[in-house]
């Protein structure tokens, strides 16, 4: 055992940690204190110390008066330690230690020590180690382990937090009692310490240092606690010493007319011995806090115990804000920066918690911090920055931003410095948007960071302006000049935020396509939005987006200073988008604002108060967005929020200024901008269908209300136009089929065959890229109301419907065997535009065939199945599915044949994946369609009316063959190939061997990219580099930096590319068992309707305990007796959605 005493300074050395068990669930640490610890660093032993006498084995239930008065909830803490400390005082005047006696005890009880020491053992501070490892053997022999410091017990909660306050009050006592200093001081001894402080930091010491982890934890946060009260009197002594200094000055130059005067002399000799006392007690302060910060804190603060390096880190913060004179200074500041590495998030939490406190402590002043406290900043600020990036601890994140907004008070961020870490905001957004998780406090300091950022580069942009203020200030109010300057500026930064972070966006998140830059914006504003600084101006992003600024007066200026204006004030496309987006923030924010802690919305973001004032402006602001589809979204995002919010319906406000046809004539632009767009961006997609929903939608019954009077966002006018738009899509679909030539070529690329019906089958596929866009609108109004008489009835002149131009001038002619095996190479080219149209065709046929499978329902209900005959009813859409059927039968066929593709080896493996995603997609869409048809068929079979209902649902050649039975062996075949696709791809990444049938002789792992190809990642920056930060002034060594700085960034570089690749194999297994759940469970509806066989059941149930328990419950469902409705449960929403999260990220340093 170590024992400490007195030792040279070695301090240079940042703490270095290895891989240790963690010591919560012992209480002893095995390994000892050399893991963490070299020898030189060892305390080293006193020369000669006696044996410990035998200790006197106590009962358990042995009494401590001290422990038991300070595990009382309403202990008198303060009177406990004055008591303590007059008997102290009078045993010294006796030759006795009986009150230190119980004050160790005290702490032995603390730790769950059953033997208790007796008054002979604690007689000389010498046989202090000797003594502790005598009690440590007992310890360990000890049945049990009970530990009152950290217990919860109700009767001891109040002990551990009773404790340190009584150390610390007896510090002060022993401060005002004069017991923590020496009488005098002999010539010949080297130590100021008093016999009472010497006893303590001994035997306490000697506690620190040994093998129980309880030992260890009570007496380093007992010494640290002394340490901090110390630090207390030290700082008043200091104030006291200054005072004296200054009174004695002031005698002696009083003194300068009265030398003679015996008792001014007097005086000044009192003033001197004073000083000298104050001076002698400060020294001794010193000496204790020198001792106990060598033998405790530097071995401590290192410990295997994570509590006990963040007890010490928490000390030493209180340390420098109580007496900063003593400990801001490099040789403590350093232990921040080493522990900002610390493997345990609890200990870099409590640094940056610490260091976000002394930040503040200098008021923001950079001539306020010390030199060291500067010097340390310097060193350790770009660790600090990259931090953010790798932290997934929130709290962390929160303190992190506290730091960076003080060091840009102080001047300590460079630009790419704060563009960094406004890209880091962002970030933040995105992945807000994509865990729908937040927390306030995050968001609001980091608004407050960049409202900072946006500040100081306003005022820089006011300076540069400051000859152009009259010019400006004949349009924009003198009082909102800086505003006007502020939104320019945060367009500025967030444009290059955003630059920067789309660099690094795939080192951080695994997702190929997020959110979009708006939505971003969008989020962020909001946030900032409930700041002060920003809230109540909204109105001038909007002056500000209709501002012409070549209106500003420019007489009496150069044509240069007039350009350097207009660059300066004009806003370019980016920031006309990123303003409207801006608006978009405001508008969700009050809306649906939820009031946080000290926040209060300003009158003029009140709904009763914004929304009348946006209406004004609601179709200059469609105008402007109309101009550039990219900034649609936005305004449609806008548009759809007001439509939506309930309590002040924005209907009304048009109807209250009288002017219904101004909402309708924004109805009416909205939807003409739907029909000539010549392609929906998925956000445009989404929003659509949310206006549709919102306009045609009632509350409850999900079907069309337009004449419903609950629903006041539609009148006739608005249900007019959109029946037009229905109208005017399925007139451009029919027109597409009949036109001599199509609009679109998407095969650029020389023909491989010049086979005339070859090219017919291009001809189809251009044709069918050009109808996807008016079919894919048609679906998201026909996913709201009833689109069949549309697109089911001829329309105009045209003699046939659209669903029968679809059936027989492309369904009945398209051929994938030709296009696939004569035509790969171009075919691979623009495979993903080919599966996005069949997709957009798919859905549409899936609707029309579920509106008219639901009015057959309906006409059930009301009485009138007598009169539709079935046969002739569902003509047109058996037409459709027996194509569709034969169309996947066709690509089944060639991608899973015998048949070789030709072309190149990359472009036919290439190729083939592609296919088998295209199969997925396409298969699952059969099954629904069998689904639908199956559901319509045991439910009216039974007790149909309908006319000729057995010549539709009985006939083998219609839809027969798919209801009454098992469905034909291809199609089943066809089916089950889908869902062995995603069986191979997930056992590959799972390394799992599939068990098969006989009859399986296609190898599926053809159609699956290799794992560790699509695992490769390259350019992975390294997420930290430990700087280092030693006490000396001098330069490091240049060649031994730059080895080592060479090492840690490979070493760092290797660790990110490791935790990339482990979260992208992670988020890759994740997508395969979603798809492959699905399928599952779609599947699993059919075996439950009866309509594939057993044997394919059989088959894929084969592999259930092999590929992940999600997989596993689905096949234990095989046996269950519900319904297939009650057992099928897919998101439809959530299977579109890829989560990240914050621990699949790679840190950009």
């Amino acid at each position: 055992m170590v024992v400490p005493v007195k030792r040279k300074r070695n301090l240079q050395e940042p703490p270095t940690y290895e891989d240790h068990p963690s010591s919560e669930g012992s209480d002893f640490d095995q390994t000892g204190e050399s893991d963490y610890e070299s020898e030189e660093e060892q305390p080293k032993k006193r020369s000669a110390p006696r044996k410990a006498q035998k200790q006197a084995e106590t009962s358990s239930d042995q009494e401590n008066e001290l422990f038991k008065a300070l595990s009382s909830p309403v202990a008198a803490v303060s009177e406990l330690a004055l008591d303590w400390v007059e008997a102290y005082l009078q045993d010294q005047d006796n030759s006795s230690v009986d009150s230190f006696k119980n004050m160790f005890n005290l702490v032995l009880k603390a730790v769950g020590c059953k033997t208790l020491a007796e008054a002979h053992d604690l007689t000389s501070p010498d046989s202090a180690v000797a003594t502790v490892n005598e009690l440590v053997i007992h310890f360990e022999k000890q049945k049990y382990h009970e530990n009152p410091f950290a217990s919860t017990n109700k009767n001891v909660k109040h002990f551990q937090k009773n404790l340190i306050e009584f150390f610390g009050e007896v510090i002060f006592f022993a401060h005002e009692k004069g017991c923590l200093y020496r009488g005098r001081v002999e010539e010949d001894q080297s130590s100021l310490a008093s016999d009472f402080m010497n006893s303590v930091i001994q035997w306490f010491t000697a506690l620190s240092s040994s093998t129980p982890r309880p030992f260890r934890h009570v007496s380093t946060v007992i010494l640290l606690n002394v340490v901090t009260q110390l630090c207390h009197q030290a700082s008043s002594l200091e104030i006291s010493l200054e005072r004296q200094q200054r009174q004695l000055s002031n005698a002696k130059g009083n003194n300068k007319s009265k030398r003679n005067n015996q008792n001014q002399l007097q005086k000044i000799q009192w003033m001197t011995k004073n000083i000298e006392t104050t001076r002698f007690r400060k020294e001794t302060i010193e000496e204790y806090l020198d001792e106990i910060s060598r033998s405790v804190f530097v071995h401590r603060y290192r410990d295997v115990d994570s509590a006990i390096r963040v007890s010490c880190i928490n000390a030493l913060g209180e340390w420098m804000v109580a007496n900063p004179s003593y400990f801001l200074s490099s040789s403590y500041l350093r232990y921040f920066g080493w522990l900002l590495s610390d493997p345990t998030d609890a200990v870099r939490e409590e640094v940056v918690k610490v260091l976000a406190k002394l930040y503040r402590f200098p008021k923001g002043s950079i001539e306020n911090m010390a030199f060291s406290f500067r010097k340390f900043t310097k060193r350790f600020q770009q660790q600090l920055i990259n931090m953010i990036w790798k932290e997934n601890l929130t709290s962390i994140k929160i303190n992190l931003f506290v730091i960076y907004i003080e060091l840009l008070k102080i001047g300590f961020l460079q630009d790419q410095d704060k563009i960094n870490l406004c890209s880091y905001i962002i970030y933040l957004a995105e992945l807000e948007s994509t865990h729908s998780t937040s927390n306030n406090r995050l968001k609001t300091e980091s608004s407050r960071f960049l409202t900072l950022v946006i500040q100081h580069d306003a005022d820089s942009l006011t300076e540069k302006l400051a000859g152009y203020t009259d010019s400006i200030s004949s349009v924009f109010d003198n009082s909102k000049q800086a505003y006007f300057f502020r939104y320019k500026v945060l367009s500025d930064v967030l444009n290059k935020a955003f630059q920067q972070y789309d660099l690094k966006r795939s080192k951080l998140v695994l997702t190929t396509d997020g959110p979009s830059f708006w939505k971003l914006i969008d989020a962020i504003y909001g946030d900032m939005h409930l700041l002060p600084e920003w809230s109540s101006h909204w109105e001038i992003i909007l002056q500000y987006l209709m501002l012409d600024v070549s209106a500003i007066p420019s007489e009496g200026f150069s044509v240069s200073d007039t350009e350097e204006l207009s660059r300066s004030l004009e806003l370019a496309n980016s920031d006309q988008h990123n303003f409207i987006a801006l608006l978009s923030g405001v508008v969700s924010s009050s809306l649906n604002r939820k009031a946080r802690k000290g926040q209060k919305a300003s009158s003029s973001d009140l709904p009763a108060t914004l929304i009348p004032k946006l209406a004004c402006k609601l179709h200059d602001l469609e105008d402007l967005s109309s101009k550039n589809v990219s900034m649609y979204p936005i305004f449609l995002k806008i548009w759809t929020t007001l439509l939506s919010f309930q309590p002040e319906p924005i209907q009304s406000v048009f109807e209250h200024s009288d002017n219904v046809e101004g909402y309708n004539q924004l109805h009416a632009k909205v939807l003409q901008f739907f029909l000539e767009c010549e392609t929906l961006s998925d956000d445009l997609n989404d929003l659509y269908k949310t206006y549709y929903s919102l306009l045609l939608t009632s509350s409850g019954n999900g079907h069309s209300n337009s004449d419903d009077d609950n629903n006041q966002l539609i009148n006739p006018n608005i249900y007019l136009k959109i029946e037009d738009t229905i109208l005017a899509l399925s007139t451009e679909v029919v027109e597409a089929f009949n036109a001599k030539s199509s609009a679109t070529d998407i095969f650029e690329a020389e023909f491989e065959q010049e086979d005339p019906f070859v090219c017919d089958q291009k001809d189809l596929c251009n044709t069918l890229i050009d109808v996807s866009n008016p079919l894919m609108k048609l679906s998201i109004i026909g996913d709201v109301i009833s689109i069949i008489r549309f697109v089911g009835e001829p329309i105009l002149d045209y003699k046939v419907s659209v669903l029968e131009q679809i059936s027989v001038k492309l369904l009945s002619k398209l051929d994938f065997q030709l296009l696939v095996k004569l035509w790969p190479r171009n075919l691979y080219k623009v495979m993903k535009s080919v599966s996005k149209a069949w997709e957009s065709l798919l859905d549409f046929i899936l609707i029309s065939l579920c509106w008219k499978l639901e009015d057959l329902m309906y006409a059930l209900n009301d009485g009138t199945a007598e009169t539709i005959n079935v046969d002739i009813f569902l003509e047109d859409v058996c037409n459709l599915f027996i194509n569709i059927i034969d169309c996947f039968k066709s690509l089944n066929e060639v991608t899973f044949g015998e048949g070789d593709l030709s072309g190149s080896e990359s472009v036919t493996s290439s190729l083939k994946i592609e296919l088998a995603d295209f199969y997925y997609n396409f298969g699952i869409r059969v099954v629904d369609y069998l689904t639908s048809i199956k559901a319509f068929y045991d439910k009216t079979h039974a007790s149909n009316r309908f006319r000729d209902y057995d010549a539709m649902f009985r006939d083998a050649s219609k839809l027969g063959g798919y209801v009454m039975g098992d469905i034909p062996d291809t199609l089943e075949n066809a089916l089950m190939n889908v869902f062995y696709i995603k069986e191979a791809k997930l056992a590959l990444l799972l390394g799992k061997d599939l068990t098969r049938t006989a009859n399986e002789n296609v190898n599926f792992e053809e159609f699956v990219l290799d794992a560790a190809q699509d695992g490769e990642i390259d350019d992975v920056s390294a997420q930290e580099i430990v700087t280092r930060f030693d006490s000396s002034d001098e330069e490091d060594d240049e060649n031994e930096a730059q080895i080592a700085k060479a090492a840690a960034e490979k070493e760092a570089k290797e660790l990110a590319k490791s935790k990339m690749q482990s979260a992208k194999h992670e988020r890759d297994t994740w997508i395969q068992e979603r798809d492959l759940s699905i399928v599952s469970m779609k599947l699993l509806g059919l075996w439950k309707a009866k309509v594939m066989s057993p044997s394919s059941l059989k088959r894929f149930a084969l592999n259930g305990e092999k590929l992940g328990q999600t997989f596993k419950t689905i096949v234990s469902l095989v046996d269950a007796p519900d319904e297939p409705s009650e057992v099928i449960a897919v998101d439809a929403t959530e299977a579109n959605e890829i989560r990240t999260s914050e621990e699949q990220t790679t840190l950009v340093s």
